[in-house]
């Protein structure tokens, strides 16, 4: 049985919105929200601001800042009880969030 042209077409089309459809929730699902047992203290300076963050989850989290109008923080593995302190030092970025990594 041979498909007609017009189906050949909206099967092309369906298969290249379901790819795209894949490839662009990937990124998305990465970047939640670290749980609130990360702890997150944002402090403003003169030049940018820095945050502490905290591990209170009781084993190894990862956890990154995302920062509006700036490059992100690299991903911080913090074993129970830890910290880490990421600064930044600029005019443009912001704080965003905390998010796993």
């Amino acid at each position: 049985m041979r498909m007609s042209r017009r189906a050949a077409q909206a099967a092309v089309t369906a298969a290249a919105l379901g790819g795209s459809m894949i490839v662009s929730a990937t990124p998305a699902a990465a970047a939640t929200t670290a749980p609130s047992c990360i702890g997150r203290m944002v402090t403003e300076t003169t030049n940018g601001f820095d945050v502490l963050i905290t591990n209170r989850c009781g084993y190894t989290r990862s956890a990154k800042v995302e920062v509006s109008l700036a490059p992100d923080s690299s991903c911080y593995v913090l074993s129970a009880g830890t910290n880490a302190l990421y600064i930044y030092k600029g005019i443009f970025g912001n704080y965003k969030r905390t998010v796993n990594c």
